[in-house]
């Protein structure tokens, strides 16, 4: 798995997965990452919203890591957006499954009453 490290300005160097960050392209008028172009992420330590500049080697370094890129100009004008967003998911609003029934509560339940509960779930991971 890709880790990308990064930089808070409060924790230091922290590692990030890919799917972790965003970058954000500000295209120049001759098709080129302008000037106003950045990369995001929210500190896994201390989950401030950190925002870095980027020019056209983190650009690529970051995209070729599998970064997800938003595109704030349309090339050749400045203008934008072009493309939709692709921003990772919010660490507040997780991606779903299905809810929880009142039977896997119960099961959940019967589970975390046997003493083994923990050893089972370390042996489960190995």
């Amino acid at each position: 798995m890709t880790r990308i490290r990064a930089n808070c300005p409060d924790c230091g160097d922290v590692e990030l997965a890919p799917e972790e960050m965003l970058v954000e392209v500000s295209h120049d008028t001759e098709d080129l990452v302008g000037a106003g172009s950045s990369y995001r992420f929210v500190c896994p330590d201390c989950t401030a919203s950190v925002r870095k500049p980027a020019d056209e080697r983190i650009v690529q370094l970051l995209i070729s890591g599998g970064v997800p890129l938003e595109v704030a100009g349309n090339p050749g004008t400045g203008e934008g957006p072009w493309r939709e967003p692709t921003a990772p998911a919010h660490p507040e609003a997780p991606a779903g499954g299905p809810p929880l029934t009142p039977d896997d509560l119960l099961d959940l339940h019967l589970l975390l009453q046997d003493d083994g509960w923990f050893d089972r779930l370390t042996r489960c991971r190995s």
